[in-house]
C-alpha cells in the first residue's frame, strides 16, 4: 500500500495572514500584493488572490470574507492532495481518464455552440394551424390511457326528502328558469357547485373528488348528461357535459401543449442539423477537413 506523499503546499495560515486576506479582498489600499500573488500552493498548482476573490462575496465583512477565505484554502489544498493521491495511484485508468475528459470537453463545447445557435434563432412562434394539422396526421400517438370527462356537480345534505325531490325535478328537467331557481336556494344554502366544465379530468379523480360510497359508483359507469345519485345523507347532483373513453383520441385542448413542445423539439434539431452540414460542406470546400488516402 502507498504511503501518503510528503504534500508540498504552504497557506496564509497565521491568523494575522488570514486578516490580511480579508483586507485585500474588501480593497484595502495598504495591500502591497499583486492580483496575482499566490495564497496557497498544492504540487504544481497555485490558488492566487485573483482566483480567491472570485468566490468571496464584495459585500461581505472583513470579519466573514476572513473566515470564508480560509475555509476555501483549507477545502482547496485538500481537494488538491487527494487528487494527486488519485492521479499517482491510477496510473492506467489515468490516461483512459484523460481520454473521458477531453471527450467530455469536446461534447461540451459543442453542446454550449448548438445552444447559443438554437438560443438566437430558434422560432418559437407555433400556430394554431400546425398544431392542428400535426393533430389530425399524429392521431393514433394521441391514444387516451383512461376515460376522462367534463363535468360539474354539487352535494347536497338536506334531510327533508320532499326538498330533495323538488331539486331533482328542477335539475334533471333543465330549463333555465329551473335551474336559476335551484342556483338561488343553492347560494342562500351555501352550497357551491364544482364547475369542471372546462377542464379535462380522468373519471378517476372524478370519483375521488365527488368522494360518493363505493356501492355507487357503478352508478356513474357510462352514464352522461344530468344525473343525481342518492345516498342516506343527501344527494349528488352531476352533470357530465363530454365524456371520452379510454382508447380513444385524446381531445386536442388537452394535448395542444405537448404538441407544441414536438414541433419546437423538431425544430431545434433540424436547425442543429442544418448547421451541422453547413459548416461541414464549408470546411471540405475551405480544405479544412480532408480524407488522406492509405
Amino acid at each position: 500500500m502507498t504511503n501518503l506523499p510528503c504534500i508540498l503546499f504552504r497557506t496564509a495560515a497565521p491568523a494575522s495572514a488570514v486578516g490580511c486576506i480579508a483586507f485585500a479582498l474588501v480593497g484595502c489600499a495598504g495591500a502591497e500584493e499583486g492580483p496575482d500573488q499566490p495564497v496557497a500552493k498544492a504540487y504544481d498548482q497555485v490558488l492566487s488572490w485573483t482566483d480567491l476573490r472570485q468566490v468571496i462575496p464584495l459585500e461581505a465583512t472583513p470579519e466573514d470574507s476572513a473566515a470564508m477565505a480560509d475555509q476555501y484554502i483549507e477545502v482547496w489544498m485538500k481537494q488538491q492532495a487527494v487528487l494527486h493521491m488519485a492521479e499517482r495511484n491510477q496510473p492506467t485508468e489515468g490516461m483512459a481518464m484523460e481520454a473521458q475528459l477531453e471527450d467530455y470537453r469536446r461534447s461540451l463545447l459543442i453542446f454550449n455552440y448548438e445552444q447559443a445557435l438554437v438560443d438566437q434563432k430558434l422560432d418559437t412562434a407555433v400556430s394554431d394551424a400546425e398544431v392542428e394539422r400535426y393533430y389530425t396526421e399524429h392521431q393514433p400517438n394521441f391514444e387516451l390511457k383512461e376515460t376522462i370527462v367534463r363535468m360539474r356537480w354539487f352535494k347536497v345534505n338536506e334531510p327533508d326528502k320532499r326538498i330533495l325531490r323538488r331539486m331533482e325535478e328542477r335539475f334533471l328537467k333543465g330549463a333555465a328558469d329551473d335551474l336559476r331557481e335551484l342556483e338561488i336556494w343553492l347560494a342562500q344554502n351555501g352550497v357551491s357547485i364544482n364547475d369542471r366544465s372546462m377542464t379535462w379530468i380522468p373519471a378517476s379523480s372524478m370519483i375521488t373528488e365527488l368522494d360518493i360510497p363505493e356501492s355507487l359508483v357503478k352508478d356513474l359507469e357510462g352514464r352522461d348528461g344530468r344525473q343525481v345519485i342518492r345516498s342516506e345523507n343527501g344527494a349528488w347532483f352531476l352533470e357530465i357535459i363530454e365524456r371520452r373513453a379510454q382508447n380513444s383520441v385524446s381531445p386536442l385542448d388537452l394535448v395542444r401543449s405537448d404538441i407544441r413542445a414536438i414541433l419546437l423539439n423538431q425544430r431545434k434539431i433540424q436547425l442543429i442539423e442544418d448547421m451541422r452540414s453547413s459548416v461541414y460542406a464549408q470546411a471540405i470546400e475551405n480544405k479544412d477537413v480532408e480524407r488522406i488516402a492509405p
